[in-house]
């Protein structure tokens, strides 16, 4: 059972993290523990244990007896994300393909017909939460925890990339778009189909990102 300060902690960093992602937290920002208690309403360590759990993955730059700063990932480090998930995903997508069970299935068709009711750019924070989740449990219906767990330490150093501005207003109904060819082929069991259809959404996203000027 989880006790009353850790889960004090994970209500911190969970705050913490969604003020990173949506840019109320924005990158470069230099700021205190004493100010993100204040803004949260929170204690001390709860928010201190917080800090220093996004500061392991690389979220946050803690300055000793200065202060934090938001991190700002480079276009060099975003491009080793994009190329990393390039590598792992589309055997990802194709062990799924082969591994899939029904009920997992239609819960990514429930996620997709949910996005398709969010590709206006003002609902791009909860696309950007189903793209996640829909991203996710592919990785889930490989069927191999450790390919998974890579696959979601690459999302998360990924999550920054939806803030980046730049993107054409068309964004959202093309992530839809590729979605939709993914998951139709690890519906109709098509391994390579299926890894085909992930390699060409994560290179789709390297020049959407290489035309934003982020890379």
């Amino acid at each position: 059972m989880q006790s009353a300060g850790a889960s004090l902690a994970d209500q911190a960093y969970e705050a913490i993290k969604s003020r990173i992602l949506t840019a109320r937290l924005r990158p470069g920002q230099f700021l205190t523990e004493a100010e993100l208690c204040e803004s949260l309403r929170s204690g001390r360590t709860p928010v201190h244990q917080a800090v220093h759990r996004l500061s392991r993955e690389g979220w946050i730059e803690i300055r000793p007896r200065k202060g934090l700063v938001i991190r700002n990932d480079s276009s060099a480090a975003i491009a080793q994300v994009i190329e990393a998930r390039g590598a792992v995903e589309p055997a990802v997508a194709a062990f799924a393909a082969r591994r899939i069970d029904e009920a997992t299935l239609e819960q990514l068709h429930a996620l997709l017909e949910e996005s398709a009711r969010n590709t206006d750019q003002r609902q791009r924070k909860r696309f950007m939460q189903i793209d996640a989740a829909f991203h996710d449990l592919i990785a889930t219906a490989a069927d191999n925890p450790p390919l998974a767990e890579a696959i979601r330490q690459l999302h998360q150093r990924s999550l920054l990339v939806w803030q980046i501005p730049g993107y054409a207003e068309d964004d959202l109904d093309l992530t839809q778009a590729e979605h939709r060819i993914i998951l139709e082929a690890i519906a109709a069991r098509d391994a390579s189909g299926a890894a085909r259809a992930m390699k060409a959404h994560l290179e789709s996203l390297r020049k959407r990102l290489l035309k934003s000027g982020r890379l």
